[in-house]
């Protein structure tokens, strides 16, 4: 939902944030400019950069929100093993993603970069430590794992292919017709045997599973 617009004296770093939000909800990331968002806003664009000292900060603060937005722990969702616990946030994570999908260009590009966003990553670890974690050298980099892998899967099923990208119906019939091996590979995808959420636990339980 668009935010109500600001008056003069009540713009805010919150509100521009949520206003570039939902401009690149409405386009996409490639179409937006700080001129259109103070357009959208009726201000001019040195109102905005009163706030952001340019562009790349704000997209920053953009990639910040949605880190916030998805790995804020919800005090209901923190009971259990910390494997249920790594599959509550990255399920959360999916889905605020899936409600922003064209941010998922700066989301992928974007490292942990302010205070904030590693203070949500402490948050994270900690409550995993609270639920049986015991870090390792190699924890963090199961932990880019799992976020890779939800980004990738959240790619997969939000953006849709360009020029090209998309295999011919008849083509997948005569392959498998001709190769069993093939056939058993794909007839579960030809027959919805899983939705998008079932595949989605599959591998992040695979992930899990090898994770000592």
């Amino acid at each position: 939902m668009k935010p109500a617009k600001p008056t003069r004296d009540t713009l805010s770093r919150s509100y521009i944030l949520q206003t570039a939000l939902a401009l690149i909800d409405q386009k996409n990331l490639q179409q937006f400019s700080m001129r259109k968002l103070g357009q959208e806003m009726g201000v001019s664009p040195m109102a905005v950069y009163r706030y952001f000292p340019n562009q790349g900060a704000l997209f920053d603060a953009l990639v910040e929100l949605i880190w916030q937005n998805a790995l804020t722990l919800k005090s209901e969702s923190t009971n259990g093993s910390w494997q249920a616990q790594v599959i509550r946030l990255m399920s959360q994570l999916r889905q605020t993603l899936l409600a922003h999908p064209h941010v998922l260009p700066l989301i992928s590009t974007h490292p942990l970069t302010t205070e904030s966003e590693f203070t949500l990553a402490e948050e994270f670890v900690t409550s995993l430590q609270s639920e049986g974690l015991t870090i390792q050298p190699t924890t963090v980099f199961l932990i880019n794992s799992l976020t890779a892998y939800t980004l990738g899967f959240v790619w997969a099923e939000a953006v849709e292919p360009a020029d090209g990208g998309k295999t011919d119906p008849q083509l997948l019939e005569n392959l498998q017709t001709r190769s069993d091996v093939l056939h058993q590979l794909m007839k579960p995808i030809l027959d919805n045997q899983f939705t998008s959420d079932q595949q989605f636990l599959m591998g992040i339980n695979a992930l899990l599973s090898g994770w000592q």
